[in-house]
């Protein structure tokens, strides 16, 4: 087709003699008609109005006017053209295969392929080769309801088709919804880079270095992420030659099935498409959901490798949905647990924090004690479950109690209490290390050492392995002296004498997480709640939160005045002779 005289070509052409005919494959004139249309709605959603934009959109709308035309002369009617079923990516055109795992598919498209469809392809020497499509659930059957999902995802999503970009829901979300588990998070992926979806989203801010991706910030501090599809990174780009083989960059772009098959285990590789109600699966993940089985994509040796917090992530996955682990994954957790101090120790606290507060803590404990994680990670708690922990062992302290039985209890307690409300992180890590704190401070009061010390000695030996910030240190240290206060009676049935008052206590910034803590002690020694409920009425009255760290009547009153007390103005001193001061 010319570059000039448009409507002069499209009034006179012609149909393709019977020569052409037999050349042209009409399935690849029919997908190349979707995929012209494709880019022209890509084009005309785009924001600039630049001349040569203006120049592509006009080329863009000939080329689509000249393949109708073509495609009417064969005698097909347009409206069938709609119905062909295309791939879920653009088809190359004949020619060699090009390596695209640095490129990304720069494409949208919005055609589907039913479950289990193979499609034929052309290849350099005019046969056609098989093209295994992802698996799908169609709409007919949904397995996931449009009312579960969050609104302003769906609207996220929605809104970078409207600018010509892929988007689904991925990973965790897509795999709880489909266990039946309500999803706390919605993540979505997208083949837009983040610098573009930025483009997209004023609400929007591109973060991180190691693995750079785009928070969408919404009121009420909710926040979603987008992603950007992914793909590997060959083995030999990180492998400094010393069999290290750990990922510390993980910015490669790639397709839809590299982000896919990069990802860590095949239930979360899911991706779904809330415009249709489609599950697509490049990775078999679909049937392990089915069967509750976390298997690993790829080699697990090499995986947990390259990524040793997956060992984490396996048990967190295992606990939450009692699900089973694959028989060689569940060999190799145990294998590589020691890799685990090569990890980060900010991403290690991230993910035993995540694995703690889920509600099933107890569940998890037990994970972490099969495999080993437990000592890898926090090695003074697994002393303590040993009896050789320093300072308490062959001490009388440890003559009646059970570590084992004691930290179950306490991650039993913060399950019920999370089944609740949220609970903070310090909350989270206080109910795991509650036994061996108490046990420290009993030691402090019967040796006459300082129990303060002893709590800061005991939080900055475990912040070496995961990163325990000083304020977070901090909050543990006052929640775990705090305890002395909240019992109403004493050790022996005597009424407790405190050097603080409870108006003082409530007020400390510590007390919501030191009151949530000793609520976690109760309901493990089985203990009445009334010392709790009790604490609870009087911070009502006292109009204090117990959900965060905020004091109302600390606060602004909506007419502008404060509940605040009033400081005393101070009056201005006289001088020595009689001459009034500054003020006067």
């Amino acid at each position: 087709m010319g570059s000039g005289g448009h409507e002069d070509s499209v009034e006179h052409a012609a149909p393709p003699s019977d020569a052409a005919v037999t050349d042209v494959s009409m399935d690849w004139l029919l997908d190349s008609l979707r995929l012209v249309r494709e880019i022209n709605d890509w084009a005309n959603a785009r924001r600039r109005q630049d001349p040569s934009a203006r120049r592509t959109k006009e080329a863009l709308a000939h080329a689509t006017r000249e393949l109708e035309l073509i495609v009417e002369s064969y005698g097909l009617s347009l409206p069938e053209v709609e119905t062909v079923p295309t791939h879920s990516r653009l088809i190359d055109p004949p020619g060699p295969e090009q390596d695209s795992s640095n490129e990304r598919d720069s494409t949208h498209s919005n055609g589907h392929i039913d479950p289990g469809q193979t499609q034929l392809a052309p290849s350099t020497d005019g046969e056609h080769v098989p093209i295994i499509t992802p698996e799908e659930v169609g709409s007919a059957s949904p397995r996931i309801r449009i009312e579960d999902i969050d609104h302003q995802a769906v609207l996220a999503i929605k809104r970078l088709r409207r600018y010509g970009y892929k988007g689904y829901l991925v990973g965790g979300c897509v795999r709880d919804l489909l266990l039946g588990i309500t999803p706390k998070d919605f993540d979505i992926v997208t083949d837009a880079r983040p610098e573009e979806v930025k483009s997209v989203f004023r609400n929007s801010r591109v973060i991180g270095r190691r693995f750079r991706l785009v928070h969408l910030y919404y009121r009420g501090g909710k926040v979603l992420e987008v992603a950007t599809f992914r793909a590997s990174i060959p083995n030999d780009d990180e492998d400094d030659g010393s069999g290290d083989l750990l990922i510390r960059r993980d910015n490669v772009f790639g397709s839809e099935q590299e982000d896919a098959k990069r990802r860590d285990f095949t239930i979360n590789a899911l991706f779904y498409d809330p415009e249709n109600g489609r599950i697509i699966d490049h990775v078999g993940g679909l049937h392990d959901v089915d069967a509750r089985i976390v298997r690993m994509i790829g080699d697990p040796n090499i995986r947990l490798r390259e990524d040793p917090v997956r060992i984490i992530r396996a048990i967190r996955f295992r606990a939450k949905a009692n699900l089973t682990l694959e028989n060689e994954l569940n060999h190799c957790l145990s294998k590589y647990v020691e890799e685990l101090l090569r990890c980060p120790p900010a991403r290690l606290l991230e993910e035993t924090l995540k694995l703690l507060r889920m509600g099933h803590a107890e569940a998890s404990f037990n994970e972490m004690l099969t495999h080993g994680v437990l000592g890898a990670l926090l090695p003074e708690i697994q002393a303590f479950i040993d009896g050789r922990f320093g300072l308490l062992a062959g001490t009388s302290i440890m003559e009646h109690r059970d570590p084992i039985a004691d930290i179950r209890a306490h991650l039993r307690g913060l399950d019920q209490v999370i089944a609740r409300s949220p609970v903070s992180d310090d909350v989270v890590l206080g109910a795991l290390m509650y036994p061996l704190a108490d046990a420290i401070m009993s030691l402090a009061d019967t040796k006459g050492r300082d129990r303060n010390r002893c709590l800061t000695e005991l939080l900055s030996e475990i912040g070496i392995r995961i990163q325990i910030t000083r304020k977070l240190s901090e909050q543990l240290r006052q929640s775990f002296s705090a305890q002395r206060y909240f019992h109403s009676e004493g050790p022996n049935g005597h009424r407790r004498r405190r050097r603080i008052s409870p108006s003082s206590l409530m007020r400390k910034v510590f007390f919501p997480a030191a009151l949530r803590l000793f609520e976690i002690h109760q309901r493990a020694i089985e203990a009445p709640l009334d010392d709790v409920d009790m604490w609870e009425a009087r911070a009502r009255d006292e109009g204090i939160s117990l959900n965060g760290q905020l004091f109302s009547n600390t606060e602004p009153r909506l007419n502008g005045t404060s509940t605040r007390p009033r400081r005393r103005r101070r009056r201005g001193h006289r001088r020595p002779n009689g001459t009034p001061g500054p003020e006067h």
